[in-house]
């Protein structure tokens, strides 16, 4: 990488719709290169970002961009075409480029990771992404202007929106989590609840190493924050308490992952014929796609939604195991 040909953004660069965006010169941050896109801070499979600034996180991508002397044409809109917390984080950074050694460029980047991938360490970075969600949230957000771009009679694209309104708020967010309590109690009490499960035995998670696999016996489905710190494992199987077993792909699988490699994803189609014909309660035993963020393997019941197997864990990780050793 040539920092005097990597694309400078302006320091009065604003954040504009993706549809405004196409076809001009711009800067994505944790999305897919569009139109006129001449930097890609995003790690998305078909994002392409400069391969020395990879990082897990979109956040952590603008990171490091901002430790790096860029001296190309510079850039005044930045766009994304989707909200969630990695885009909001990468997105303030890169406009309020906050020094290396700040705790709030700290928090960013861990709040970022929290909120993509229900991974943490410090317990105030994921408070601080579910605040963020809830911020952008109809029910919940204290921003009339989000509350507008969410209303039923909305059209249009509410994300920039959303960010326009949330980005002169994040840095109080990232440097004082504690003052917005009222955002993250509720969410974060779930997660708590479902740690709780999970140190009192009530759920447990069994790894297979060599099938990447962690199997959770819990009675309901765990929180991501509260699981994810706990495995490595990048499928995920819910074996409930009634039944239901549900295999999920982590969302890791599906970015550009750049800190370990993780194995592929594996297309579970060809096995679902083997899982009908041993199924044996009613439903469908259905596969969401590799292409998906997070795709899952269910046993479809009458509305569509996962329904309780008659298969057992043992049986069904057992019919699994050929595609996932691969």
């Amino acid at each position: 990488m040539d920092p005097a040909q990597l694309a400078a953004v302006a320091p009065d660069a604003r954040f504009v719709a993706a549809t405004e965006a196409a076809g001009e010169p711009h800067v994505v941050v944790d999305g897919p290169r569009l139109a006129g896109t001449v930097l890609a801070l995003s790690h998305w499979p078909d994002a392409d970002p400069p391969p020395a600034l990879a990082a897990d996180t979109s956040a952590g991508i603008v990171d490091r961009y901002l430790d790096v002397d860029a001296g190309g044409p510079e850039v005044e809109a930045i766009t994304n075409n989707h909200f969630d917390e990695d885009g909001l984080f990468a997105a303030w950074l890169l406009m309020e480029r906050p020094e290396r050694a700040t705790a709030d460029r700290a928090m960013a980047l861990a709040a970022a990771e929290a909120g993509d991938f229900g991974t943490w360490t410090d317990p105030w970075a994921p408070r601080c992404a579910l605040a963020a969600m809830a911020m952008a949230e109809r029910a919940t957000t204290p921003f009339p202007a989000v509350r507008a771009a969410l209303a039923p009679h909305a059209t249009g694209d509410p994300a920039p929106a959303i960010y326009n309104a949330l980005l002169p708020h994040t840095g109080r967010l990232l440097s004082d989590p504690e003052r917005h309590r009222r955002l993250w109690q509720e969410p974060w009490r779930q997660v708590q609840d479902d740690r709780g499960l999970l140190e009192a035995g009530d759920a447990n998670v069994a790894e297979v190493d060599e099938l990447d696999l962690a199997i959770v016996r819990s009675p309901r489905p765990l929180h991501g924050m509260a699981l994810h710190p706990r495995i490595g494992a990048m499928r995920v199987l819910w074996a409930g308490d009634d039944g239901h077993l549900v295999l999920t792909y982590r969302y890791e699988t599906w970015v550009r992952y750049a800190s370990r490699p993780l194995r592929p994803r594996v297309d579970l189609t060809p096995v679902l014929a083997a899982l009908r014909q041993a199924e044996p309660r009613a439903g469908t035993w259905r596969f969401e796609g590799s292409s998906a963020m997070t795709p899952r393997l269910f046993l479809a019941g009458r509305g569509g939604g996962p329904a309780p197997s008659g298969l057992g864990t043992e049986r069904l990780v057992e019919l699994l195991a050929p595609l996932l050793s691969t």
